[in-house]
């Protein structure tokens, strides 16, 4: 069960590296983002993900599941996602009613606690720390890719971008540094969509220097969201090789809505965890100074 629910975790924080949608034109009552993706330009793809990101500021689904496989066992949860511009988000889940998994991020650190977990500490660490490198985590957590999982991450358009045209799809190809190692961040769209509600933007994958895969988010379904015309996913399959796992999320009834401030700052805060105890990752150490542990179960409602 242990591999599991570090899997759920690795999940959420993939499937926020998931995927964003368009489509090709549909009648005019259809708002969404255009493009031609029979031959699409580096230019033309990163204007239309910043033209459906721009559309988005807040998300919330108030009904996720989540079907986690790693080394033939598996778990099926249900949770809530929120997500704010620029690094807010949240991700809580349940088993039979009892919380079992909060992962959450604010401008300043991130965090996951999994109630499974040996030991189940609230596990942190400030990006400041993050982006120095040499951090341990047992997922790859990139905070840039959960905004791009929902369609909300903003793409520099002054960047040098690498298009690879393939029979079925096309891939926006960024070289960049993750942790201070090189790795490659990588957008496929679907050349030949062919309903509304499927998607073009059909994966992000992160490959390390070699090549190779290190994680991957496939899209099968999207939505439109209908006051904004913003794509939303709706089905999102997760894979991350390293630790073989594999998370199946469903997200239903996703909302794009504004997060007023005053709510957005008890949302996005690990305050509802301050009794549980908490580790630092960075400094590899509980923040406790004695060190001990008290007996712990789940976090407060």
């Amino acid at each position: 069960m242990r591999q599991v629910t570090l899997g759920l975790g690795l999940g959420a924080a993939l499937a926020l590296c998931g995927c964003s949608g368009i489509q090709r034109p549909t009648p005019s009552a259809d708002r969404r983002p255009r493009i031609d993706t029979r031959q699409p330009s580096a230019a033309s793809m990163v204007a239309y993900l910043n033209e459906n990101a721009r559309r988005i500021q807040g998300l919330s689904c108030t009904d996720v599941t989540l079907d986690c496989k790693a080394d033939g066992d598996s778990g099926v949860l249900s949770g809530r996602l929120d997500c704010q511009k620029p690094r807010n988000f949240r991700l809580t889940a349940r088993v039979v009613g009892q919380p079992t998994v909060d992962i959450g991020s604010n401008d300043q650190e991130f965090w996951y606690w999994i109630s499974k977990a040996k030991p189940p500490y609230v596990f942190h660490c400030a990006y400041t720390d993050l982006d120095r490198g040499g951090v341990p985590l047992p997922f790859p957590f990139q905070p840039d890719m959960i905004l791009a999982a929902l369609g909300m991450a903003e793409y520099d358009p002054n960047k040098s971008y690498e298009v690879k045209t393939n029979p079925r799809t096309v891939e926006l190809i960024e070289s960049t540094t993750v942790q201070g190692q090189p790795v490659q961040k990588v957008t496929v769209f679907n050349r030949n969509p062919a309903s509304r509600d499927q998607p073009v933007v059909v994966a992000h994958v992160l490959r390390n220097a070699q090549g190779r895969e290190v994680c991957s988010a496939t899209v099968s379904e999207v939505r439109v969201d209908p006051a904004t015309g913003a794509v939303i996913p709706r089905r999102v399959r997760l894979v991350c090789q390293a630790e073989r796992v594999e998370l199946k999320m469903k997200l239903d009834g996703v909302r794009v809505v504004p997060i007023e401030p005053q709510r957005a700052a008890t949302l996005f805060s690990r305050g509802n965890l301050a009794r549980l105890p908490s580790y630092d990752l960075a400094r590899r150490q509980l923040d406790s100074p004695t060190g001990q542990v008290q007996r712990v179960g789940g976090p407060p409602n």
